[in-house]
This record gives structure tokens, C-alpha cells and sequence, in this order.
């Protein structure tokens, strides 16, 4: 399509049928696809699904790049390792195929997309005649130590080797590619207070894209005589699964009862907590469920309670809100930013957590009108601004 802008994305993850990174990754290649011609770096693992999705709903103007390690090298991954050492390879790769293809192509824009982790390595992310993007990024937000009673012992260190590694990475490599990047795109505040004195333009925007859902049928709430949450995620110490349980045990939460979609280490310890508290009759434990069976209960349920002291987007929280399931969420990471005033409540991390939660469930007033704000429709129009004007610069 002659006369459009060229742009470059770098997405390590991407899939048509994929969730939270690589549901980003495609959803925001398809956007940026709509008045741009669009050239594609991602895995090529995923490319003959996204070939698929393409024979069935082209897309004009958006060209796959698949680029893959050699297989000796593939046979050698071994998850979540991987992520260490095959990730910082593959970008290496992105980096050199990138300096190729703006020799050929002479983009406008090359923007890093995913995996976008704000201490990781971004191939894409150098000095350019195009104008460099990168982001939406995380990871800056932490789980507060005074959180540590609800971490645990192994939370708490996993927090401070977490908080050590990615610290000095962040000052090393995430700092470089701030003052690299023309534009910086944080996932939330968080990311955005951490990086403001270093990046050259900042803004915040969430990597969710999550149309709102329409209820195969009539609402059938899970009863008739109590209310419901549910929690949805891992269950590990910073997904605060035991905060949530705590809040059905305050007094203001009476009335109501926990249903936990995930399944994770702190499962036992989870159990235990709602065994000590009295609350085990009004907690089930439903284990991981295919993403179609979270949607239902999401249908059918009076409140999303996300207690997580270190998410970075969001997704579960935007599918809530997505399917007017409102949101009862700690004021940090990307939960904060996505949900609205009217669509549910964000309570302090300090203080007493546990009844700023039990309260906020109290505060609720019903379900809400699903809420098209995060939907892809949005992209578009926002990768525009992004993308124009493009950098100039003198050759």
C-alpha cells in the first residue's frame, strides 16, 4: 500500500489465540496494521497459527517475519530458564534482522512490542533513522515488604532475589533503552515514577486489549442468598490469594463468598488460612480452568476481588470488566489504572488491606455496564499518535 508509513514491531510473543503477552502482541500488530504497512518480527513457533488467522481474516498491510533460533539450540530450552538466556539470544537475532530490513525498508517507526519487561533486553531498541518505541513496559512494581506476613518465608525471599537481579538490570539495561527510546510506554504509574527521569517522552497505557463480552443468555447469578467473588490467577504469595480470604472473614464481608479460579504452591497454605478463619464453608476451591469456563463464572459472579501486590497489567481484572464483573483491586500495578471509579473500588496498600477490601466488597452496589475502554478498537487511533510524527533525522 503505497504512501502509508512503514513501521517495524519486534514481538517475541504473539498469537491469535494467545492470552495476556502474545494476545497483546497480535492484537496490537492487527491495530497498528489498519494505516501503517506493518512488518512483523515475532517466534516462529507461533507463524503458522497466525498464517491461519490470516487465511481465514487477512489483514492488509501486515507482513510476518518468523525468526527462530537454530534447533540445537531450540533442544536446549528448558522453561522458565529460558526466559534468561534463549530470550536475550532471540533478540539478538531481532536486532540484526531489524538493522536488515530498515536497510531495505527504511522504516518510520520500529517498536518493540513484546515480551515488554522493563529490565530485559529489547533487540529493536537503538539509536535509528526511524522514531523507536518501546513498550508497553512492566515490572517495576514490587510486593511491599511490609506485605511480608501474607508473602511468607519463601515469598519474601523470592521478593528480594527478584528485587536484587531485575534492580541491577533495570539500572543497567532498562535505564539505557528509557534514554534510547524516542517514546517510552509504561505499563502503569509505577513503571512511569520509576523511569520519568531518564526517558526522553513517557506515557502510560496498558498492553490489555479485551473487548467487552456479551452473556450467552439471561444472568444467573452463583446464589441467590449470598454473594460472590471470585479470585482468578496463580496461586502464589504476590497474587494475594490470602489477603482474599482474610477479607471474607471481616465482618463487612459476611454476606458473601469466595470462589478461587488457579492452581499454584500456596494452594495448602491458602486452605489452611480459610480452615483457621472460620470461612472454609463460604471459600471453594475450583483449581485452573479453561479461560471459556473463567468467562461463564465472570458472568455470573458479583465481584472480581484481586488483591495482587505486583501485577503489571492486568488481564483477568480487564475480562471482569469486560463482562460487567466489577473490580475490587489494591491501588498498585496496572489494576489500579485500569479499573474506573465506577467499576468497582481500589483500596489503599497501606494501612489495613484486609478491611479496605472486605469493605470495598461491601461498597458494591451490583454489576455494572461492561466496559469497552481497554477493548482493541482503541489502538489504532493511539498507535497513530504514537507513530506521528515519525523521528527525522539527518542522514
Amino acid at each position: 500500500m503505497p504512501g502509508r508509513p512503514k513501521v517495524l514491531l519486534s514481538a517475541y510473543a504473539c498469537r491469535p489465540s494467545g492470552g495476556s503477552e502474545p494476545g497483546a502482541g497480535w492484537a496490537w500488530a492487527k491495530a497498528a496494521a489498519r494505516d501503517h504497512d506493518v512488518w512483523l518480527l515475532t517466534r516462529g513457533k507461533f507463524v503458522h497459527e497466525i498464517h491461519e488467522e490470516l487465511a481465514a481474516r487477512p489483514v492488509p498491510g501486515l507482513t510476518v517475519v518468523p525468526l527462530e533460533m537454530p534447533r540445537w539450540i531450540l533442544r536446549l530450552r528448558r522453561r522458565p530458564a529460558d526466559v534468561y538466556w534463549y530470550y536475550p539470544l532471540w533478540q539478538g537475532l531481532a536486532r540484526r534482522t531489524a538493522r536488515e530490513l530498515h536497510a531495505l525498508h527504511a522504516f518510520d517507526v520500529i517498536h518493540h512490542l513484546t515480551f515488554a519487561v522493563d529490565w530485559m533486553g529489547a533487540g529493536v531498541v537503538e539509536e535509528s533513522s526511524a522514531k523507536v518505541i518501546w513498550g508497553p513496559v512492566g515490572g517495576s512494581t514490587t510486593a511491599p515488604l511490609s506485605m511480608a506476613h501474607w508473602l511468607g518465608p519463601r515469598g519474601v525471599l523470592g521478593e528480594l532475589v527478584r528485587r536484587a537481579y531485575t534492580g541491577v538490570r533495570r539500572r543497567l539495561t532498562g535505564r539505557r533503552m528509557a534514554q534510547t527510546a524516542d517514546l517510552m510506554v509504561a505499563q502503569n504509574n509505577d513503571v512511569a515514577a520509576a523511569f520519568a527521569p531518564y526517558a526522553q517522552e513517557l506515557v502510560v497505557q496498558p498492553n490489555v486489549a479485551i473487548r467487552r463480552f456479551t452473556a450467552s443468555g439471561p444472568y444467573e447469578p452463583f446464589s441467590r442468598t449470598v454473594k460472590t467473588a471470585l479470585f482468578v490467577g496463580r496461586l502464589i504469595p504476590w497474587k494475594g490469594v490470602l489477603l482474599a480470604i482474610s477479607a471474607l472473614a471481616r465482618p463487612e464481608a459476611a454476606g458473601w463468598e469466595l470462589r478461587i479460579i488457579g492452581d499454584g504452591p500456596d494452594w495448602g497454605r491458602a486452605e489452611s488460612l480459610a480452615w483457621q478463619l472460620g470461612v472454609r464453608d463460604r471459600v471453594e476451591f475450583m483449581g485452573a480452568l479453561p479461560r471459556e469456563e473463567v468467562l461463564a463464572a465472570m458472568f455470573r459472579a458479583d465481584a472480581l476481588l484481586a488483591p495482587a501486590f505486583r501485577e503489571a497489567a492486568g488481564w483477568a481484572v480487564t475480562e471482569a470488566l469486560a463482562s460487567g464483573c466489577p473490580v475490587v483491586c489494591v491501588d498498585r500495578g496496572g489494576p489500579a489504572v485500569i479499573v474506573g471509579p465506577e467499576e468497582g473500588v481500589t483500596v489503599p496498600w497501606r494501612g489495613d488491606v484486609v478491611g479496605e477490601l472486605a469493605r470495598g466488597l461491601s461498597t458494591l452496589t451490583g454489576r455494572i455496564t461492561p466496559v469497552d475502554r481497554w477493548g482493541p478498537d482503541r489502538l489504532p487511533e493511539l498507535l497513530a499518535e504514537w507513530y506521528n510524527p515519525a523521528r527525522v533525522t539527518a542522514d
